[in-house]
C-alpha cells in the first residue's frame, strides 16, 4: 500500500526529538515512521489531511544563479 510522501506536505515537520524525528502539524503525531503511515496503521486508510507545499510565486525554480548581479 502506497502512503502520501509526508516531506512533501505542508504540515510535516521534523522535531528535535531523535527518538520520534517526524511529526504532523494537522495530527499532532510525532514517529519514528512516516505519519503517513501512523495514520494507516491506525485504520483510517490513507492521510486525508495531505496538502502540498507551496513554491514562492515570486520565483518558482528558485534564485537564477547565473545573474551576473548575483556576484
Amino acid at each position: 500500500m502506497s502512503h502520501p510522501n509526508c516531506t512533501k506536505c505542508r504540515h510535516f515537520y521534523v522535531t528535535w526529538d531523535q527518538k520520534t524525528p517526524n511529526g504532523c502539524r494537522r495530527f499532532g503525531i510525532q514517529s519514528k515512521d512516516q505519519p503517513a503511515k501512523i495514520v494507516a496503521m491506525a485504520g483510517l486508510g490513507d492521510c486525508q489531511g495531505f496538502e502540498p507545499r507551496k513554491r514562492p510565486e515570486s520565483d518558482p525554480k528558485g534564485p537564477d544563479l547565473n545573474r551576473k548581479d548575483l556576484w
